[in-house]
């Protein structure tokens, strides 16, 4: 299934990467997984809580689509 890029609110990203673990636990560990690549380690230390298409549309380009 394709996913829609649009704008998402960062724990509704980490959620659909990490589904079976709280949300709050799915952004840690999303922010481990943004850190690992040299393309999406700046993601990781944003201090806005929404990914907008861009983003959205690189995160989904390097880990692919959820």
């Amino acid at each position: 299934m394709e996913k829609v890029i649009k704008t998402y609110g960062r724990m509704e990203l980490a959620q659909l990467y990490f589904p079976a673990i709280a949300p709050r636990s799915a952004w840690r560990r999303m922010k481990d997984l943004l850190r690992e690549s040299s393309t999406t380690a700046e993601l990781a230390e944003q201090t806005r809580r929404v990914f907008m298409p861009a983003e959205v549309s690189l995160i989904f380009d390097t880990f692919g689509v959820p």
